[in-house]
């Protein structure tokens, strides 16, 4: 009976040394911010190729944030993506969540809470919020006036299910000269595409998706969009399919050189990354 004790024992103990090396690796350890890769050093082309910033230059400061846009500005990309969300009064706010749990000391559904009180908190997600301990989530408006600072395009990403106030953001667009000409909104959802394209028949629209589907191109040669999708799940024929029917492309998130030099062989020039610059 006492064998069987300490057997159990050692067990229990053994489990318990897991279970915290667990919360260690997921609670408690930093994570590793990815390396900032050069194509130039790698000796990858660069010809015609567009670098978008995923969430601002996410690989040197917190995600979706002021600094991580103005780094991405700093650092030459030809556009700095963001996401958006539409907060209970009606003012964009620049967030990949539906929460604030993620990238602040706050917690609560942006969708309800005012930006008064979205901005009573701190960003400390991403990589090296120690390094910009003054940020908070940002506006539009904010976001587009770093973007004309440095000459850099918006890509604008609205996350599914945010369907109104869509011609606030175009408006947005309009308070810098020729902003809405060279602006990008992209979605993965069809809906907001359709409403934004009803409210101008010009402005450059992404459909965002994992794997380009027939349907997909339908309505991209219908809508006039480009088709942005996974670069971990693309189907070479589908590609040379859309190209043949001149549909733009570009791919997400390419942070690999392997898998960028493979996309750039197959005619890709349109690129976002956490990580690569030229």
């Amino acid at each position: 009976m006492m064998k069987n004790k300490k057997i159990i024992i050692l067990l229990l103990s053994l489990l318990l040394v897991l279970v915290l090396g667990i919360i260690y690796v997921f609670a408690i350890e930093p994570k590793i911010p990815p390396k900032v890769l050069s194509l130039a050093d790698e000796g990858l082309p660069t010809e015609s190729v567009n670098l978008v910033a995923h969430r601002g230059f996410s690989a040197v400061a917190p995600e979706n944030s002021a600094a991580a846009f103005r780094e991405a500005g700093k650092a030459g990309f030809f556009a700095a993506e963001c996401d958006v969300q539409l907060s209970k009064d009606n003012v964009w706010v620049i967030n990949h969540n539906k929460t604030i749990d993620n990238m602040t000391d706050g917690e609560g559904s942006i969708w309800d809470m005012t930006y008064d009180e979205i901005s009573q908190y701190c960003v400390d997600g991403g990589y090296y919020p120690e390094k910009y301990s003054d940020q908070k989530l940002i506006t539009l408006d904010e976001y587009l006036a770093i973007c004309d600072e440095y000459k850099i395009i918006p890509q604008i990403e609205v996350k599914e299910g945010n369907y109104e106030c869509l011609d606030k953001i175009l408006s947005a667009l309009d308070n810098y000269e020729g902003m809405r000409e060279t602006a990008i909104i992209i979605s993965f959802d069809g809906v907001i595409l359709e409403k934004i394209r009803n409210l101008d028949s010009d402005v450059e629209l992404w459909y965002l998706t994992h794997e380009i589907t027939e349907e997909q191109m339908r309505l991209a040669t219908l809508n006039n969009y480009a088709l942005a999708f996974n670069c971990k799940k693309y189907d070479e024929e589908m590609l040379k399919k859309a190209q043949n029917e001149n549909i733009k492309l570009a791919s997400w998130t390419v942070d690999s050189p392997d898998i960028y030099e493979d996309l750039y062989q197959l005619g890709i020039r349109n690129f976002t990354t956490n990580r690569l610059t030229k």
